[in-house]
C-alpha cells in the first residue's frame, strides 16, 4: 500500500500492483457469513485478473462505520499486504471499489451490504480468477465484472424514473380533482 485518506465518506487506499495474477484456492477461502448471504460467492468465483494499464489502484472504501461493524476495527497502514476482489470504475482503470479486502493478518472484511443486481459471470478457469494483493513486496489486483450490469442498471434507472413521472401525473391530477371539489 502507497497511500491511506482515512475518513468520511469513504477512506481512500492507493495501492501498488505487482502481481496481477489470481491466487491458487481463491475462489475457496472463506468470506464473511453475511457476504455470503448477498452473493460473495458467487463473486469469488467469477474474480478475473486485473487487465488494467496502471501500476497503482485507488480503492474507495465502504464508510468507516460500515468498517467497524464488519469487523475492522482500526484503519490500515502504509506499506500493509492487502489482498483485494472488487469492480473497476468503468470510465478509470485505476480506480477500484471493493467487494472485499483481506488484511494482513488474514482477516475477510466485506465491502458490500446490499445482494447485487445480477449475478456475476462464472470465469472459463476452475476456481476462479483474481484477486488483489497490494504492499511493498507481493503486490497484484483483480476486478470481477457483472454481465450486463450496465444494462440492468440503466433498467433499474428507467424504471425508477418512470414511476416517479407517473406518481406526479397520479398525484397532480388526485390535487386538481380535490381542489375542484372545493370550489
Amino acid at each position: 500500500m502507497t497511500g491511506v485518506r482515512w475518513g468520511n465518506p469513504h477512506p481512500e487506499v492507493t495501492l501498488r500492483i505487482e502481481d496481477k495474477q489470481v491466487p491458487d484456492g481463491w475462489a475457496d477461502r472463506e468470506i464473511p457469513s453475511d457476504l455470503e448471504d448477498i452473493g460473495g460467492r458467487q463473486v469469488m468465483e467469477s474474480t478475473r485478473s486485473y487487465s488494467g494499464s496502471s501500476n497503482e489502484l485507488k480503492l474507495f472504501l465502504a464508510p468507516i462505520e460500515r468498517l467497524s461493524a464488519w469487523g475492522m476495527d482500526s484503519k490500515v497502514e502504509e506499506g500493509e499486504k492487502l489482498e483485494v476482489v472488487g469492480y473497476l470504475d468503468r470510465e478509470h482503470d485505476d480506480e477500484l471499489r471493493p467487494e472485499m479486502i483481506v488484511l494482513e493478518d488474514g482477516q475477510a472484511v466485506r465491502q458490500r451490504s446490499v445482494p447485487l443486481p445480477v449475478a456475476p459471470e462464472a470465469t472459463p478457469q476452475e476456481g476462479g480468477a483474481a484477486p488483489a494483493e497490494s504492499g511493498t513486496g507481493d503486490d497484484g489486483a483483480s476486478s470481477s465484472t457483472a454481465s450486463d450490469s450496465e444494462d440492468s442498471s440503466d433498467a433499474t434507472v428507467w424504471l425508477v424514473t418512470g414511476g416517479a413521472v407517473l406518481l406526479l401525473f397520479v398525484g397532480g391530477g388526485y390535487y386538481v380533482v380535490r381542489r375542484a371539489n372545493r370550489t
